[in-house]
């Protein structure tokens, strides 16, 4: 999703980051500054998924959002212009967005194209998440295949097997294996209302 015309853009459900940057335009094969003041911001939409948007901050209005997914996009210097000029480049097709960093301090300029990058490629799935501490053990392999297959037998036991389920599980975490053993082992069969449902079982 992307424009370059003013109009209602998804609010952001979470921002990473915001620095100020100026956009560029394009003019036949030259790209020349916009002089409004503008402000790059990156977050999580309500959808999900990560937007870069820029912002004019003059009239604090959207002017372009950017969805972009991990390892689709790049933002880095441009290194055949002199001064603070930066490009979005996208690797699935021809988009690219030039901007020219307004931020009083140059020195940050290299640490938030970093960040950029970093948000750019961050997996969806740990999206709004805290960072990994690398202090705690990663579970095996065997360990996520065991809770992923009880979460998922503990979403078929329900009011429609005809039987009360009873357990002494008191945790709202996921089911482990044991506790799913013992309530299964209670179930009863199902009355079949439907000669092939039972024949496929």
């Amino acid at each position: 999703m992307g424009s370059s015309a003013t109009e209602d853009f998804p609010a952001m459900q979470e921002i990473f980051m915001e620095f100020r940057a100026g956009r560029m335009i394009m003019e036949g094969k030259r790209v020349v500054p916009d002089p409004h003041k503008g402000l790059v911001r990156m977050g999580r939409g309500e959808e999900g998924l990560v937007h870069f948007q820029w912002l004019d901050r003059t009239r604090n209005v959207v002017e372009d959002d950017q969805i972009v997914f991990p390892e689709e996009a790049v933002f880095e210097k441009v290194t055949q212009a002199s001064g603070r000029i930066y490009i979005l480049k996208f690797n699935t097709d021809d988009r690219k967005f030039f901007f020219w960093m307004q931020e009083p301090n140059p020195e940050g300029d290299s640490q938030l194209c970093d960040l950029v990058n970093f948000y750019i490629n961050r997996p969806l799935e740990f999206l709004g998440e805290e960072e990994p501490d690398a202090s705690v053990p990663l579970q095996s392999s065997e360990d996520i295949a065991d809770e992923d297959i009880s979460s998922r037998a503990g979403n078929l036991v329900g009011s429609s097997m005809g039987t009360e389920v009873t357990s002494d599980v008191t945790s709202s975490g996921p089911v482990k294996l044991v506790d799913l053993q013992r309530i299964l082992s209670n179930i009863g069969p199902a009355e079949c209302n439907s000669l092939d449902i039972c024949t496929a079982l």
